[in-house]
């Protein structure tokens, strides 16, 4: 059974889903419950999957911190020139 979560009690997730992100988003799944809840009251838009689209979201703003890869090797042969 789902119950409600966020300021606008419209987030629904079930007891082992919020469990979950607790334990995924220790510091961070009220944050999401509610940036979800506030989106979802001012947009008028709906999700299917609340805990998917809190995964979604957190996965990105992940994504958006992490700098990005380079592997580059600088490193020079005896000999060779640069």
């Amino acid at each position: 059974m789902a119950h409600a979560f966020g300021r606008y009690r419209n987030v629904f997730l079930s007891s082992a889903e919020l469990a979950e992100l607790q334990t995924e988003l220790p510091s961070l799944w009220e944050h999401y419950i509610e940036r979800l809840s506030e989106y979802m009251e001012s947009s008028g838009k709906g999700y299917k999957n609340h805990v998917a689209t809190i995964r979604r979201w957190a996965n990105a703003d992940k994504k958006k911190e992490e700098p990005p890869a380079r592997n580059r090797d600088y490193s020079v042969e005896e000999g060779e020139t640069i």
